[in-house]
Parts: C-alpha cells; sequence; structure tokens
C-alpha cells in the first residue's frame, strides 16, 4: 500500500487544507493551458476520482478539506501577472491564496 496523505505531508493541525477544484470543463481547457499537462489525469472523471479519495483520506483522519473553485481564466491571468509557469506549484500557491484570502492575496499591488 502507497503512503498516504498524512506520511507524505507535514501539516499544522490547525492550518487550513484546501483542494484546488475544476469544473468539467475547465478541467478540459486546463489540459490544453497547462504547462504540466503531461502530468494532469487524462480526463475530469479520472481528476475528480482521485480528488475525492485524497479527500476522504484526509477527512478519515480528522481534517477539513476545502474545495477551492478555480477560474481557469483567472488562473490564467495570475500566472502570467506573476510570470509563472502554468504548473502544479502554481495551481497549488494560487488556491492557497483564494483560500487564504481570496483575490486579494492574490493580486500584486505595487507599494
Amino acid at each position: 500500500m502507497g503512503q498516504g496523505w498524512g506520511e507524505r505531508f507535514r501539516v499544522a493541525s490547525d492550518a487550513q487544507l484546501g483542494l484546488a477544484w475544476y469544473t468539467r470543463e475547465g478541467w478540459a481547457r486546463l489540459r490544453e493551458l497547462a504547462d504540466d499537462r503531461n502530468v494532469l489525469d487524462d480526463s475530469f472523471e479520472d481528476w475528480e476520482r482521485r480528488a475525492l479519495a485524497a479527500i476522504r483520506e484526509l477527512e478519515s483522519v480528522g481534517r477539513q478539506v476545502h474545495k477551492v473553485p478555480v477560474d481557469i481564466d483567472a488562473l490564467v491571468a495570475w500566472c502570467r501577472e506573476h510570470r509563472r509557469a502554468l504548473d502544479s506549484a502554481a495551481r497549488a500557491e494560487y488556491a492557497s491564496g483564494l483560500l487564504q484570502g481570496g483575490d486579494a492575496q492574490l493580486s500584486s499591488r505595487p507599494e
């Protein structure tokens, strides 16, 4: 049996956990645009099945996971603005920013 989420990641017990959440159409668009499309699940159904399994695994150890709806156009704009590749690291940072404070956390404002 493979490692579980708890064995792979050390996360503070009070940290909010979020998972980027896509619509069927958003997933198809992400697959077209992502720089790391080769590591993405081939279908929305495969992605959704794995995402729900991850949520169940985390919830089984007492963690609450928030589904963070991702608008692909907004994600693409954020990546451009921050000169980031559209990859898993950028998607995770974007979703984390949305979870922590919404759009205000995501925009870069010159001081």
